[in-house]
């Protein structure tokens, strides 16, 4: 197969830190059986092959190459401790990670301050001043760019202070879970080769972010092994679901012959069945991030047919898990200084949630080499 060629129409650059990625995968190993020299080799006697089979990423798996990572952290010592929990908004691909952590602490006798900063991330150091003055048992953070508080996380360090957080960079001294954004991107690229018969023309609906610029950077590289024409869209601050919807409509005027679009986030994903259901377009819309909405969206039987839940909910609870063992006397889990990832699932309409329930496949988590 040729390599397909990637076009960007339209992506400025701007900084806005949702969700932080890494990672990549290794591949799969292969050993192959010798015969003992003092074995003739006959008609009846050969040398094979064998190739172990690729992780299936897209059922919960862990990647070819990753180590899983474990947690042994009793949640019952909670019981009187108090802590910080910073939301970067009021938003599912947020809350879905510190809404079941701040759940887990007080179900268990913690007293928690949730505190959302409504996007604005310049509001951070002084929530981190305030809980290191206020001599908390733990801060997490979900979301919020760490870039630039060592000197805070140092403080918190000294005091046996646990900083766990989800998306927001891998400084030194926290603990980072996040997602394996790059290998949502290959879940998704995988998709849609398999829907399209690995040929035709796609439309990716993005916004610049860490994270998002991760899971495209996943979906390019599978793309890439096929026939399918990937065209980049989208505005650089462009995260809402009306936002996607103008871009999409731009981009199926200029092509009606889509035969996909992809949203980078979930309310992305949302936009673009929007556009493509008012445009009267056959092209099928995916996403990522298994945010309620997208569920939704499968649920309709529409346009929009799968996304990648990347396990925020199971995050949050490992998090209160490893925090409390911390507390406890026990180390970091895992390799010092690398993120903590998830695995995902691809979620279509035959796996789909019921309405009000996230998608429940256990996860594991892992670190890559």
């Amino acid at each position: 197969m040729r390599k397909s060629p990637i076009k960007v129409i339209a992506l400025s650059i701007a900084a806005v830190s949702f969700l932080a990625a890494c990672g990549s995968d290794s591949d799969s190993s292969s050993e192959e059986v010798t015969v003992d020299s003092a074995v003739e080799v006959t008609d009846d006697t050969a040398a094979t092959e064998e190739t172990a089979p690729e992780a299936d990423t897209s059922k919960g798996e862990i990647p070819d190459g990753g180590v899983e990572v474990t947690f042994s952290g009793d949640v019952a010592g909670w019981a009187g401790k108090s802590v910080g929990i910073a939301n970067l908004a009021p938003v599912p691909g947020a809350e879905r990670w510190s809404k079941p952590l701040q759940a887990c602490i007080e179900a268990n006798g913690g007293k928690v301050d949730f505190q959302d900063v409504g996007g604005d991330a310049t509001k951070l150091p002084a929530l981190l001043e305030g809980w290191a003055v206020a001599k908390v048992d733990a801060v997490f953070n979900i979301g919020i760019d760490m870039t630039g508080q060592d000197s805070l996380i140092t403080k918190f360090n000294e005091a046996n202070t646990p900083v766990v957080i989800w998306g927001a960079g891998n400084p030194a001294g926290v603990v980072a879970l996040d997602a394996n954004q790059e290998e949502d991107g290959r879940i998704i690229g995988r998709y849609l080769i398999e829907q399209l018969g690995g040929e035709g023309d796609v439309v990716l609906v993005n916004a610049q972010n860490p994270a998002l610029q991760s899971r495209e950077a996943g979906l390019k590289e599978v793309l890439s092994t096929s026939n399918i024409e990937l065209t980049v869209v989208g505005e650089a601050a462009g995260f809402s679901a009306e936002a996607a919807q103008k871009s999409v409509e731009t981009a199926l005027q200029a092509n009606p012959d889509v035969k996909a679009v992809v949203g980078g986030f979930g309310s992305l994903g949302v936009g673009a069945a929007t556009a493509v259901t008012a445009a009267k377009s056959e092209a099928i819309v995916v996403s990522m991030n298994g945010d309620p909405e997208e569920y939704a969206a499968i649920r309709e039987g529409g346009a929009f047919t799968a996304t990648v839940a990347d396990g925020h909910e199971f995050g949050g609870e490992a998090a209160c898990q490893i925090a409390a063992g911390m507390i406890a006397g026990e180390a970091a889990p895992g390799t010092a200084g690398e993120s903590i990832l998830t695995t995902s699932v691809l979620v279509t309409a035959d796996n789909v949630p019921a309405e009000g329930s996230s998608e429940g496949t256990a996860r594991k988590f892992y670190q890559l080499p």
